[in-house]
Order: C-alpha cells, then structure tokens, then sequence
C-alpha cells in the first residue's frame, strides 16, 4: 500500500495540488506539525518537560 501510494502520487489527477501543498513532509522538511501536551499538570501531577518542549 505505500508503494502504491508513493507511486500514485506522480500520477497526474491523483491528488490535487492544494493537497500535496498541504502534506507535512513538504513544509521545511517537517514531518508533523509540532505537537504539545496539554494542560500543563494533570491530576495534581506535571507533565514531564519532555513532552512540552518544541524540539523531538
């Protein structure tokens, strides 16, 4: 399926552009949109720093 997919996309009328203009891994090398946890404490226990910082 993801031969399949990688392939398709060269494939013109497969997806719009909008589309692959919009795909993560086409943004500065991005691979998701960064993603943060959230509330900072939960439960009366913190969220490890870890997870609320920007870098992977």
């Amino acid at each position: 399926m993801v031969v399949i997919d990688s392939v398709s996309r060269y494939v013109d009328g497969v997806l719009a552009k909008e589309s692959i203009e919009e795909e993560s891994f086409s943004k500065e090398n991005l691979l998701e949109y960064p993603q943060y946890t959230r509330p900072e404490e939960f439960h009366g226990k913190k969220v490890p720093e870890v997870l609320l910082s920007r870098t992977p």
